[in-house]
C-alpha cells in the first residue's frame, strides 16, 4: 500500500469516533519519498472546519502565519551546509511554500479543530487517547527529522511513555534525541511570537550542529 492508502486506514480507525476528523501526514508522497532527508512536523491541531484534508490545503501552499515559518525550516534542513542570509529567506514566501511544503510530513496530535488559541490540555488528552495511532502514523514515514513543534509533552508521552531517550543539548540550548535513525528535536511553534529570523537561525544552527557530529553524519 502507497503511504496515502496506510494513513487513511489510520484515519479511518479515528472516524468510529469521531467522523470529523481533519486528515493529515504527507503532503505529496512522491515528493517526500525523494527528498534529501524525510522531515516530519509535529504539530498541535488545525483552526476551525471539519473533515477537511490538511494535505491538500498545504499541497496549495497553506497560509503564511503557520507555514511561512515550516517552508523556511525545510529548505534550512535540507540544505543545512548552505549560509542563508535573511534577506534571501524573508523574501519570495508564496513560492517558497510551494516548493518546500511538498516534502514534508505535517502530524497533528489533535486531529479535530481547535480554537484561535490552542488549549493545551485538550490536545495533550487527544495525543495521549489516541497514542497507538499516532504512533503507527510517525512509523509510516521513517522520519530522519521529527521536530515538535511547541508538542514536546504530548508528543513523547504519547510515542515514548514506556522508553527511556537520551536527550541531549546543543551548544546553543536545543534539546534533542535519537531514535534509530530519526532525530528527534524539541522546537517551539511556528507562530512563536518571536522573530522569524530568531527561529530560523535557532532550528538550523541546532541541524548543523548536530549533523557534523560523525556519529549523524555516518547514518543520515
Amino acid at each position: 500500500m502507497s503511504i496515502k492508502e496506510r494513513e487513511e486506514f489510520l484515519f479511518q480507525k479515528l472516524r468510529e469516533k469521531d467522523p470529523d476528523i481533519v486528515a493529515d501526514g504527507v503532503i505529496c508522497e512522491q515528493v517526500f519519498l525523494n527528498a534529501r532527508y524525510k522531515i516530519v512536523y509535529i504539530l498541535k491541531e488545525v483552526n476551525g472546519g471539519k473533515s477537511w484534508d490538511l494535505r491538500d490545503f498545504v499541497y496549495e501552499g497553506g497560509r503564511p502565519q503557520t507555514w511561512d515559518n515550516i517552508a523556511r525550516w525545510t529548505e534550512g534542513i535540507l540544505s543545512w551546509e548552505k549560509e542563508f542570509p535573511w534577506s534571501e529567506m524573508e523574501i519570495d514566501n508564496e513560492q517558497r511554500r510551494l516548493r518546500e511544503l511538498k516534502k514534508i510530513a505535517a502530524v497533528n496530535l489533535k486531529k479535530t479543530s481547535g480554537g484561535h488559541t490552542s488549549n493545551n490540555g485538550e490536545i495533550y488528552r487527544a495525543a495521549v487517547d489516541h497514542h497507538d495511532i499516532i504512533k503507527e502514523q510517525i512509523d509510516l514515514y521513517k522520519a530522519d527529522f521529527i521536530i515538535c513543534c511547541g508538542t514536546e509533552y504530548a508528543f513523547m508521552d504519547a510515542c515514548y511513555k514506556d522508553r527511556e531517550v537520551d536527550w541531549k543539548m546543543t551548544s546553543r540550548g536545543i534539546w534533542y534525541f535519537r531514535d534509530g535513525k530519526s532525530v528527534v528535536i524539541s522546537f517551539s511553534h511556528p507562530e512563536a511570537r518571536v522573530k522569524d529570523a530568531y527561529l530560523f537561525y535557532a532550528l538550523t544552527d541546532a541541524v548543523k550542529e548536530i549533523m557534523r557530529c560523525e556519529e549523524f553524519e555516518e547514518q543520515l
